[in-house]
């Protein structure tokens, strides 16, 4: 079942992520095969409710940080790497995508039905999310050594050609940005993995 189906409690997310990383880091990730034969790469599409931008954030977050590429194709999101590295991807990017996804979705309600103007709340709320997510996973990356590997970026630079797929940035801005809103996101994607030392799996 996908991460972010029947509401998973915050702890149950910590120890997700936790793990997730914990497990790439106990599993080599210094490793590169120059055998092709030996690793085996795969392109994942992840569900995920509605077309929102920030999905586009979440995503190349997600990448960098578990050893993956990711585009964009008729609406959808990939991920794109060895195997299990965008297998643990999909999962993290669908659990943080629903998250954030109902989290502004109740806050824009909320300011709603207060008659307060609501102009701004979603991306604002997914701004801070995303920031607080990736301060939190680059951290970690950077402590457990996680990097991309160079056969990764091969393959990766092969896809592309083969989809006619275009290199590109993208950044979420909002007109009207709510501060507090803000500042909520930001807190909740810095407490979805917590910010704790990971220790490698052994």
């Amino acid at each position: 079942m996908p991460w972010g189906e029947n509401n998973p409690s915050e702890h149950e997310a910590q120890a997700a992520i936790l793990k997730a990383h914990a497990l790439m880091a106990g599993h080599g990730i210094d490793a590169v095969s120059a055998d092709d034969q030996e690793t085996s790469y795969s392109t994942e599409r992840c569900e995920h409710k509605g077309g929102r931008k920030f999905r586009r954030n979440l995503a190349y977050i997600i990448a960098s940080n578990f050893r993956c590429h990711t585009y964009l194709s008729c609406g959808q999101v990939f991920f794109f790497g060895r195997t299990n590295d965008v297998n643990i991807a999909k999962e993290i990017f669908e659990f943080a995508y629903a998250f954030a996804y109902r989290e502004s979705n109740r806050l824009y309600a909320e300011y709603r039905k207060n008659g307060k103007d609501a102009r701004g709340i979603i991306n604002s709320y997914a701004i801070g999310f995303a920031r607080g997510l990736k301060e939190k996973l680059d951290a970690q990356s950077t402590a457990l050594m996680i990097i991309t590997p160079q056969d990764v970026h091969g393959k990766y630079d092969d896809l592309k050609k083969e989809l006619g797929l275009h290199s590109s940035t993208f950044r979420l801005t909002t007109s009207r940005t709510n501060n507090a809103v803000y500042e909520q996101g930001l807190a909740d994607g810095r407490v979805v993995i917590n910010g704790r030392r990971l220790e490698c799996a052994s």
